[in-house]
């Protein structure tokens, strides 16, 4: 007799924030084409599963021998040993779908697993008619929801060929997995098809919406979209930390506003961002970095060349600082990051130094432009003022086509000329929503204490 449905954790990284966990027992089908993650999706499902308590079992359809399947299976760094794993010869279960059901019947009764991942269930009954193949998976359902485990089935298919695919009407879910290709960017994108029992607020969004994803050798991370309400701009300023630009923005920023701080390298965008920080800590506030440029020790040297002592606010828990390698960016993963500090520190300022490192990763213009959308009003919703740098080529009109430009809330630009008396540096505010500002170009120096407006 079946148990009644239970609400389970997914044990996938960001899944639960997605679909709001899994029912179990229930039947999930994880299709997609070769070489998008089914498989590294349910081992990692299985092995946080089995940390957790639960008994898990394996059961790959493979051409491999039990050797060759081991040496495989530990190439997935994350893999917990307690996962227990049945393979099944692939060339029998094409021809002979009867004895492999016998197989996977006395494996799942031996076995009592809380979840259980057969991968992949399509080569079974291959050469055969319809009718015999659709007979076999009505008798393989009935057959495991006997089990009362959360079952998973990997199925290689593409998308159009899962509605004409007989499981994909026995499964209570359909988890979709693709990869496309665009230059030398790679984008992994996840689709709920199909869930069962998925309560508000997840049913509205996980249905309607893909969810971008990472996967490689240590593991399936699935990453949700930032979701935020509108808020109305707050009537408190912020000071920047130069009181002269405070003065030029008639009392400094809205709070919870975003600046855009846009220049060539040597201008200084970063040392006003850190400036910016830094104000914020002398105010009380908690302030987090997050950066692409310099190491945390670097930082602290380099702040501590300004008189700043950002070392000790870091020993406080008052400062966050997040580091990222310029070659690994996956914009999905850094708006998750993003959000995790904004979260668990709740900043209320927060450098963001290096952006065009992540809009570059975004080839389609409309995905770039929702990305910049979500992050500046997720940022917005909890109240954190953000500066974020940018490299730029070029002067004032070159910063306003910029696509952030028209996003952010103020655009600052950073210049610097060769004169024959040495080199001139000009600050201009391009652009402030929401305050009164001077339009005008001022000259500005670079020393300790930062950056100063002459």
């Amino acid at each position: 007799m079946m148990s009644e449905l239970r609400q389970i954790p997914c044990h996938i990284d960001g899944m639960d924030e997605i679909v709001g966990g899994f029912k179990s027992p229930s039947i999930i089908l994880i299709a997609g084409t070769a070489g998008v993650g089914k498989t590294t999706m349910a081992l990692q499902m299985l092995s946080n599963a089995a940390k957790a308590g639960e008994k898990t079992l394996y059961i790959p359809i493979t051409t491999e021998d039990s050797d060759r399947l081991k040496m495989y299976l530990s190439t997935f760094e994350f893999l917990d040993e307690s996962v227990e794993v049945h393979e099944i010869n692939r060339p029998i279960a094409e021809k002979d779908p009867l004895s492999t059901l016998i197989e996977m019947d006395n494996t799942i009764s031996s076995a009592k697993p809380d979840r259980l991942v057969i991968d992949p269930i399509t080569p079974i009954g291959f050469g055969f008619v319809e009718q015999e193949r659709r007979r076999f998976f009505y008798t393989l359902d009935s057959m495991v929801r006997e089990s009362n485990s959360l079952v998973f089935l990997t199925g290689e298919l593409m998308k159009d060929e899962i509605h004409n695919y007989v499981v994909s009407h026995l499964a209570d879910g359909i988890i979709y997995l693709s990869r496309t290709n665009q230059g030398m960017q790679t984008s992994n994108q996840m689709e709920i098809l199909k869930m069962t029992g998925v309560k508000p607020p997840y049913s509205n969004e996980c249905m309607t919406q893909k969810f971008n994803y990472l996967v490689n050798t240590r593991g399936f991370s699935a990453y949700p979209n930032l979701k935020y309400e509108e808020r109305a701009p707050e009537d408190n300023k912020v000071d920047t930390g130069i009181d002269e630009v405070d003065k030029m923005l008639n009392g400094g920023v809205p709070a919870g506003s975003s600046i855009l701080v846009g220049g060539e390298p040597g201008t200084g965008k970063t040392i006003m961002g850190w400036q910016f920080i830094q104000q914020g800590l002398e105010n009380g506030e908690n302030c987090a970095i997050i950066t692409f440029y310099e190491s945390v020790d670097q930082i602290i040297k380099a702040t501590g060349d300004l008189g700043w002592d950002l070392q000790s606010y870091i020993d406080e828990e008052k400062l966050s600082i997040i580091t990222y390698d310029t070659e690994n960016v996956c914009y999905a993963e850094y708006s998750n990051r993003i959000s995790n500090i904004v979260e668990e520190k709740k900043p209320a300022r927060l450098l963001i130094d290096g952006l065009v490192n992540v809009e570059i990763t975004i080839i389609d213009p409309v995905k770039r432009r929702g990305f910049l959308h979500s992050l500046v009003g997720y940022l917005k919703s909890h109240d954190v003022t953000t500066l974020f740098t940018t490299e730029l080529f070029g002067g004032a009109e070159k910063i306003r086509s910029k696509e952030s430009s028209f996003i952010m809330d103020n655009v600052i630009l950073l210049k610097q000329t060769d004169t024959e008396k040495g080199m001139k540096r000009q600050f201009q505010i391009i652009k402030s929503r929401g305050t009164a500002s001077e339009p005008l170009i001022k000259e500005y120096e670079i020393k300790e204490g930062g950056i100063e407006i002459i």
